[in-house]
């Protein structure tokens, strides 16, 4: 299993699968806000919910203008890039962005979920992949994202498989927040300066 940790490795790997490290930033930051929106008054679910609801809307809101769709087969919320053959999906971790730990997700995961990183592993061998629907068989990926009060954590990762409802081994780790990289409320603040541009190079998997 491939860890990547550093910039000179992460970003060059996120463009080339139609991403970028400050957009995806930008999405973890939403997630948190949202999750910091609750009061006591709030269902105590009402975080994570709201977490998952604003981090799922906020990465198409990112990356559709991008070229990236809004895919929801098997019921399961995520964003699709033909071009590269990869679904995003975000989701609330009780672990992420450890270089030694793989991320846990908080909810566990179903039969479609299980399905869709099956099928995805078709796309990681393309010697052994059937001419089927590049969409069904995309490679899920997962922005998982922690967040207890300051303490704020995310990676973006490949997983290899789902058993017992909750995923089991990844391909690749990208390390986007670790622990002490997210100070203050709201990190990465333009504080006046030009935003951000999220435009990224796509490469076609070949």
């Amino acid at each position: 299993m491939a860890v990547l940790a550093q910039e000179i490795e992460i970003l060059p790997r996120l463009a080339h699968l139609g991403l970028s490290k400050a957009a995806l930033l930008d999405v973890v930051r939403a997630a948190v806000g949202s999750r910091r929106n609750t009061t006591p008054f709030h269902p105590l679910s009402a975080g994570g919910q709201l977490s998952w609801i604003e981090g799922t809307a906020h990465l198409r809101r990112v990356f559709v203008p991008q070229g990236w769709e809004i895919c929801r087969r098997d019921n399961i919320e995520s964003i699709f890039n033909e071009a590269v053959g990869i679904k995003v999906i975000f989701q609330n971790a009780d672990r992420a962005g450890d270089p030694l730990r793989d991320p846990i997700a908080t909810s566990k995961k179903g039969a479609g979920s299980a399905r869709a990183v099956e099928l995805g592993q078709y796309d990681l061998f393309p010697e052994d992949k059937a001419r089927e629907d590049v969409e069904i068989t995309a490679a899920p990926w997962v922005l998982f994202v922690y967040a207890d009060g300051d303490d704020v954590r995310a990676e973006l990762s490949c997983p290899i498989a789902i058993n017992d409802e909750r995923y089991d081994g990844f391909h690749e780790r990208i390390l986007l927040v670790q622990k002490g990289e997210w100070d203050g409320p709201n990190p990465l603040a333009d504080d006046g300066e030009p935003p951000v541009d999220y435009e990224v190079t796509i490469s076609r998997k070949g």
